[in-house]
């Protein structure tokens, strides 16, 4: 055979560069010039139909246009700042701040407070909702020494540390101290949820169950961080009796675990595991249930039963759905919530951190909200180790799990703007205000800087601290170790899961992973 003949039988390569100008000078055009396309008609779609439903409110200095903005610039913003490798919801979260702070752009000042509660909200029952279906009875059940140790004992010394260090550093009174501390204790779900599911997936981990006890342990810990938080939310801003506000909180603890196993055993049987359409159904009652007793909750002045009653309803509910028809492969209603969070996730990074003004942000609150936050972080690493020793795990276990709990964005997304709307709401002065503005600069500092090194201790960390399971029908694969890596990317794609972080990670973890072969 010649040489001509071998060249033009070989393939040719095209670079991503040539791909690209193919695509734009291609009449009609091709991927990826369609897909961006598709978006902005989508877009304009969208502002062109509110705009007709809504009319002036829809036009610069309205509230719709604001919120509308808000969106869009911070879901590119986010986009733009995963080319630099930064994850997603910073790049949100900066340019929410950019929205709310920079004369003549600061649209994010038109959007209604009232507004912005809400949406935190929708967020925090889209957050518990995912971590209650995700976990897995079995586990929980044959490890409950082990999981009682790693969610209590972690939690307990985060909250008491960083409230001793919020009362001596920032000066906030014990009670401050202790609602700064709740906020500050919660695991996000958001973060650590999609890795664990592509670990359990893979068979990374599960011969002790470590990707389900984390789950477990991230979901049970913001249950407790948010009964606390509500708790104490309502002790500081109650009018009313202060024994009865105290006592309050157990009887709300109980009146969502109520709510959710009832529920959840309702939805065992309705709709019909025959159906059709019952994933549909599922995921339409598992939303609204989710939405009624936390919006609900709050309107009787219940709020700690809503958070535990969203994350017990699709626990229990998922425990008969994984019997029957649910597999690893298979879990529609999943797929849909972690869709539906995808969309979301803009509205709620780029609203915390438009709530942030640059006055704020005094050199003093900064340095020591810093310093408490990593007081409060190195207390829970000691005493997750501690924990993760005495229960019996290995040492590479052990160490794994210590940073699994490392991470902070969700939570404390939703809840870190809630006391200074209270105290703007009910007019309590300045003081007040200035203890809620405390709260939310620490809020924000910890969904920068303990996010994204969270998640990139938990991408590394995974593939070189567990192992696998040789019983999972699956090899851990160059490709396997690229889909932990793409775990932390948000995509609008079929992977539901694919939600934090930058894609470009991905050969990092495949060069760390081949690094760490015996």
């Amino acid at each position: 055979m010649s040489v001509s003949s071998v060249e033009s039988a070989s393939p040719v390569k095209t670079t991503k560069r040539e791909a690209l100008f193919a695509s734009v000078s291609t009449c009609p055009p091709t991927t990826p010039i369609t897909t961006v396309c598709a978006l902005i008609l989508l877009v304009a779609l969208i502002y062109g139909t509110l705009w007709g439903l809504t009319d002036d409110k829809a036009l610069p200095g309205g509230p719709i246009f604001g919120l509308f903005a808000l969106v869009v610039l911070c879901y590119l913003g986010g986009q733009f700042m995963r080319l630099f490798k930064v994850p997603t919801l910073v790049g949100m979260m900066v340019f929410g701040f950019v929205l709310r702070n920079v004369p003549h752009i600061n649209v994010a000042k038109d959007i209604p407070e009232g507004w912005a509660g809400n949406i935190r909200n929708m967020a925090l029952i889209l957050i518990l909702l995912r971590a209650g279906l995700e976990v897995d009875a079995n586990i929980l059940k044959n490890n409950k020494s082990t999981c009682s140790k790693l969610i209590f004992i972690p939690f307990i010394a985060e909250f008491f540390s960083a409230a001793v260090a919020s009362h001596y550093l920032l000066d906030m009174p014990w009670i401050w101290s202790f609602l700064m501390a709740s906020m500050l204790s919660a695991v996000s779900p958001a973060v650590v949820l999609p890795v664990m599911l592509k670990l359990q997936k893979k068979g990374i981990g599960v011969t002790n169950g470590v990707p389900t006890m984390v789950i477990a342990v991230a979901g049970i810990d913001d249950v407790l961080a948010l009964t606390a938080f509500e708790v104490l939310l309502g002790v500081i801003f109650s009018t009313g009796s202060l024994g009865w506000t105290i006592a309050q909180g157990p009887l709300e603890v109980l009146g969502g675990i109520i709510y959710g196993i009832i529920l959840g055993m309702i939805m065992w049987y309705i709709p019909s595991p025959e159906q059709k359409s019952k994933s549909v159904f599922r995921f339409m009652i598992l939303c609204f249930g989710g939405m009624f007793v936390l919006f609900g909750s709050q309107a009787v002045n219940c709020g700690a039963a809503g958070a535990l009653g969203c994350i017990c309803l699709p626990f229990v509910a998922a425990i008969r759905w994984k019997q029957s028809d649910w597999d690893e492969d298979n879990n529609p209603v999943g797929e849909a919530l972690a869709f539906v969070w995808r969309i979301i996730e803009p509205f709620l990074f780029g609203l915390i951190g438009s709530e942030i003004r640059i006055e704020y942000l005094q050199p003093g609150t900064v340095g020591l909200g810093l310093a408490t936050m990593f007081i409060g972080i190195a207390m829970r690493m000691l005493a997750a180790l501690a924990a993760a020793f005495s229960a019996g795990l290995s040492l590479k276990e052990q160490i794994f799990v210590t940073f699994a709990g490392l991470p902070k964005a969700t939570v404390q997304a939703a809840i870190g703007p809630v006391a200074l709307s209270y105290a703007r709401k009910l007019k309590l002065g300045a003081e007040v205000e200035e203890y809620g503005i405390m709260i939310l600069t620490v809020a924000v500092l910890s969904i920068l800087i303990a996010a994204p090194l969270g998640a990139t201790a938990i991408a590394l960390l995974a593939p070189r601290l567990l192992e696998r399971d040789v019983n999972v029908n699956s090899s851990l694969s160059e490709k396997t170790k690229t889909d932990i890596a793409e775990t932390m990317v948000p995509m609008f794609d079929n992977n539901s899961y694919h939600s934090y972080g930058t894609k470009d990670d991905a050969p990092l973890l495949q060069e760390t992973e081949m690094n760490s072969k015996e």
